[in-house]
Parts: structure tokens; sequence; C-alpha cells
């Protein structure tokens, strides 16, 4: 049963990108706006997402009180209907929290879980792999994601990790890597299992590392962009290559325009200026000191 929910995940993400979603939050920075959540999830899926990463990096997860993650998922999984994957970050920085939205995961019918190593502290190996051995074993017919953000998290999932825990947990689905140096993709790549589904998070290089291998993106920028990640996939995989290197163009003209230390904010700014209210970034993450919207417009226009 595990083996065929993996097989239909892969399936299904293979050859697209499921964008990092945005979290809506209310005026006080804290309290998810699940009211705005289905014209932000249509607004995605008419554009063309394969999927739907949730509660990640972009989606501000790990700095949202438990409750109201679970708000979030719940929205998120009811508004999506089947349509298409629903994978839920569930990471925390405490194994019994962890466990909990995992467990809850599950009884919502999310279709993966994804699971960031746990952060500040450094670990080996080894206690990685006892960590994801224990989520397994506590939804056992959950498709599980692992998450690779090591720039972030300061520990990330090695080669070695990544071949071992493919041996060893039979509901490991696959991995969402974030690292920057693409070179460490390629051998995460290299020893990935055919069944695994590879997403790729480095939107700078991101046909690049399609062209390595791997099945599809998950991106930041797409939860309020998808446009030319969508047209970026469906090209490579039909072989028209200039088309796919037009459009990775465009998205490092569109990266360029996301000020350092307000990505956040301003991707919720973007999509507050495409007609979705995002409000602000979980505080005490920072809004943007101009309208990023307005210089990003025009690229769009016109590609």
């Amino acid at each position: 049963m595990i083996q065929e929910k993996i097989a239909s995940l892969k399936e299904k993400l293979r050859g697209g990108v499921a964008p990092a979603v945005a979290t809506p939050v209310l005026a006080d920075g804290m309290t998810v706006n699940t009211a705005v959540l289905p014209d932000l999830i249509d607004f995605l899926l008419d554009a063309g997402v394969s999927g739907l990463f949730v509660g990640g990096t972009t989606g501000e997860g790990v700095l949202l009180s438990e409750a109201e993650r679970m708000r979030l998922h719940e929205t998120a999984v009811t508004v999506t209907n089947g349509r298409v994957p629903v994978l839920l970050h569930t990471g925390t920085n405490q194994l019994q929290s962890t466990l909990v939205l995992c467990r809850h995961a599950a009884e919502i019918g999310a279709d993966a879980v994804a699971v960031v190593t746990p952060f500040f502290y450094t670990m080996h190996d080894d206690s990685l792999a006892a960590y994801y051995h224990e989520i397994a074993a506590s939804v056992p017919e959950m498709p599980l994601l692992l998450y690779d953000i090591p720039q972030l998290a300061i520990n990330g999932i090695s080669p070695a990790l990544l071949q071992r825990l493919g041996a060893e947990i039979p509901s490991l689905a696959g991995i969402k890597t974030s690292r920057p140096d693409a070179q460490v993709v390629r051998r995460l790549l290299d020893v990935a299992a055919e069944h695994l589904v590879v997403l790729a998070g480095n939107e700078s290089v991101a046909l690049g590392l399609l062209g390595l291998g791997a099945d599809g993106l998950i991106s930041g920028l797409s939860t309020a962009v998808p446009e030319p990640y969508v047209a970026l996939t469906q090209a490579f995989f039909a072989g028209d290559m200039a088309e796919a290197q037009r459009q990775q163009r465009l998205i490092n003209q569109l990266l360029a325009q996301l000020p350092n230390g307000a990505r956040i904010g301003a991707i919720k700014q973007i999509l507050t200026g495409r007609g979705i209210p995002m409000g602000t970034a979980v505080p005490p993450r920072p809004m943007p000191d101009e309208d990023v919207w307005l210089k990003i417009r025009p690229l769009l226009d016109g590609q």
C-alpha cells in the first residue's frame, strides 16, 4: 500500500512545480487567515502547478504555533480536495511536536509529510537516522519526504544518509533539497533510489538540476509568480530547451528583485498586489521598504 502511494506521488509531482505556499496571516501576524487560502490555492492550481508544499520555509511553518499549523494544514487539504498532492511540512525542533503534526497530517488525508532536520544544534547522521525512523514508525502508511536545507537548519541530509534511509525506511518517498551547492544535489541524485522523488529548491539553477535528474521543483517565489516555473518545467520535460532556458533567465531576473532579509515579506507583498491579501511576514521578520510588485510586474508582463 505504501509503495503504491509513493509511486502515485512521484507520478503526479514529476515534471512540475509544487509551490512553497506562503501563509496568509491576520493583523496580529500570528493567526492564519484561513479565509484567504481558497483564493491562493485556486490561483496556484489555475496556473498549472503539480502540487502544494504547505508550511515550509516560505510558509513560515516553524514560526507558527502547533494549533495554527494544524488549522493551516486542515484548510489546505480541504480546499485542495485532491486536485493535486498536498505535502505538509511537519518538522519542528521537538520530536513529540513533530510526531503530533505528522499524525494529524495522516488523519486529515495529506498526501505526504515533509520533515526538516532538527535545527540549531549539530547532529550526526546516526542521530538523524534515528529521528526519521521514529517519525516513519509513527505514521507507517504516510509517504515521508526528507527536507534538506542545511544553510538554515544547520543539519542536512548527506548523500550517505539518503542512501541509508532509502534502504531502511519503507515509507521514504524522497527528498526536497534546497541546498545552494549543485554538486551536493548531484550527489544526492546519484544515490537516490529510482522509486524516490527528488524535488529541487534552488531556483536560480533549477533548469540545471532538472537536467541532472531532479523530478520537479519546490519553489518559494512560485507561490507568488507561478507562471515561469510552470512554463520552465513544462518546456524542459517536453524537450524544448530554448524555452526552458528563456524561462530560467526570467526567473533569475525575478529573483534579483527580492530584497535581502525580506524575501518572505516581498512574496506576500507580490501576492497582495495580485489581489490576494496575505498580511505581513510573521514578526519580527520585516516587510520590504519598497513595493516589490511594481518591479516584478513589468518583467511578467513582458515575458
